[in-house]
């Protein structure tokens, strides 16, 4: 490797700003340090490229598209620049341990779907951006002490290395087989096809990867199912069509975690089964004990040898207590899926920081949508917003949003045709100076396939004004 733009002491090694510390690993002809920040005075881990290096140039344009992706599970890309004989990575240095070291035997189903599921919304962030991994294994996939899912190496691995052979040169493939191979590995303590990072392959059965129910027996169906969708070298179930998009992988897992859980996909820490089963134990004692003083109460009546009086009439309590024909009859409040957005600004210049586009509904309030910033609350221009594409007409009955700071004047608009301009949507709802909270309703509503949510006035922030959307929520009522 060449040593140009680095200067070496014994005690320090310098590349620009940065003082190296460990040597990580080396592969491909590449190298990964650990280092520290002169500057900003943090840990960070730099990849150092040869520019004579095949993938140099490929390297350096994934990465810098890569730098643009705000997504957490997504291990962020600080800088990228050229020495006189090295393009330099700078990516964030995360406290963790490697997936591999985990796999040592099978995790827990609950546990292997929710790795699988983080994973799933970190590759949904980049393909958004129009970036793929390419070449997900457990040795880029990082778990931190509370749990936390990180993927690392993107925009780098797979343009070093090549994109997983068993995809046939499409990034995208080989990311959804990743993450089923992921889930697969989690499940079994295997790797389906060759073994990989050291985690033993899974076995063949003619020809072709059993799903992990044939190697486990106590895998849920529903991450089964999965495996057989996702993982290349297993054979789908008859009938059920193999996964083709992060957004689609990451809706499977969250509806099997539900199913596994009883409650959205879990967090780090929390078991979501608790708060469930306490009051189901709660109602089945209470239940023996009024059967048991009612028993009481009849005997004593008898035995005294008074005239056998009649059971109690039921109280109000009890009466209120049971489910009336209405309200069994009440409607379900549905929340439907977005299943397409982009930013929508045809008064500006048209475009309003695009790839950040799906981080208003991905389901993570710590990441978000966000206008540029400018000199005025009005924006200078009628407005900005995001155009959401329900896949169909639906009764739209309300519109929540968390809002990224304090002052956003909006709308929310509705329409059956994805219009040009705000003109060719009809008004909802609308809010002034609305708080990071809020809930728009309409008179009566709408049945729309299109939701605009259309911003004509700002937060304040330090340089000028800009808002955003951290997470919209659409429902029936």
């Amino acid at each position: 490797m060449s040593n140009q733009g680095r200067t070496s002491t014994e005690s320090t090694r310098q590349v620009g700003r940065f003082t190296l510390g460990d040597l990580v690993e080396e592969r491909h002809g590449c190298q990964v340090w650990r280092a520290t920040d002169g500057t900003l005075h943090r840990e960070v881990a730099l990849w150092l490229v040869p520019l004579d290096h095949e993938a140099a140039a490929d390297v350096e344009t994934a990465t810098r598209t890569a730098a643009l992706i705000g997504d957490r599970r997504v291990v962020h890309v600080l800088d990228v620049f050229r020495t006189p004989g090295e393009l330099v990575v700078v990516s964030e240095w995360v406290d963790g341990e490697v997936l591999r070291d985990h796999l040592t035997e099978p995790m827990l189903p609950e546990e292997a779907g929710r790795i699988a599921f983080e994973l799933a919304r970190g590759i949904e962030s980049a393909h958004a951006a129009g970036i793929a991994h390419g070449r997900i294994r457990p040795s880029n996939v990082l778990v931190g002490s509370d749990g936390e899912v990180r993927v690392t190496g993107l925009g780098i691995d797979a343009v070093i290395a090549g994109i997983e052979p068993i995809a046939g040169g499409d990034p995208v493939a080989a990311d959804i087989h990743g993450i089923g191979s992921i889930l697969y590995a989690c499940l079994t303590g295997r790797w389906p096809g060759s073994s990989v990072d050291g985690i033993p392959a899974a076995p063949e059965v003619g020809g072709h990867t059993p799903p992990p129910s044939r190697i486990l027996a106590d895998v849920p169906e529903s991450l089964d199912d999965i495996c057989a969708r996702t993982v290349i070298t297993v054979v789908p179930p008859r009938g059920r069509p193999v996964l083709t998009s992060a957004v689609q992988v990451r809706e499977v897992l969250g509806a099997a975690l539900t199913d596994l859980t009883g409650a959205r996909p879990p967090r780090p820490g929390k078991d979501p089964q608790r708060p469930a089963r306490l009051p189901r134990v709660l109602a089945a004692v209470l239940g023996v004990l009024v059967v048991v003083l009612l028993l009481g109460w009849a005997g004593s009546k008898l035995i005294g040898g008074g005239e056998p009086a009649a059971a109690p009439a039921p109280s109000a309590t009890s009466q209120s207590a049971k489910p009336s024909k209405s309200a069994s009859a009440r409607p379900k409040v549905v929340t439907y899926r977005v299943a397409a957005g982009r930013d929508f600004d045809p008064l500006g210049n048209g475009e309003e920081n695009a790839a950040r586009v799906p981080l208003a509904y991905d389901g993570d309030a710590e990441t978000a949508w966000r206008t540029v910033t400018y000199y005025n609350k009005s924006l200078d221009k009628p407005g900005v917003g995001l155009l959401l594409d329900l896949g169909a007409p639906r009764s739209i009955g309300r519109v929540s949003l968390d809002l990224v700071g304090n002052g956003t004047d909006l709308q929310v608009l509705t329409s059956n045709e994805e219009g040009t301009s705000p003109k060719d949507f009809d008004l909802m709802a609308q809010a002034t100076e609305a708080g990071e909270k809020v809930t728009l309703k309409g008179p009566n509503p709408p049945s729309a396939r299109y939701v605009l949510i259309w911003m004509n006035g700002l937060p304040q922030v330090d340089g000028g004004w800009r808002g955003g959307v951290r997470e919209v929520r659409i429902t029936s009522s």
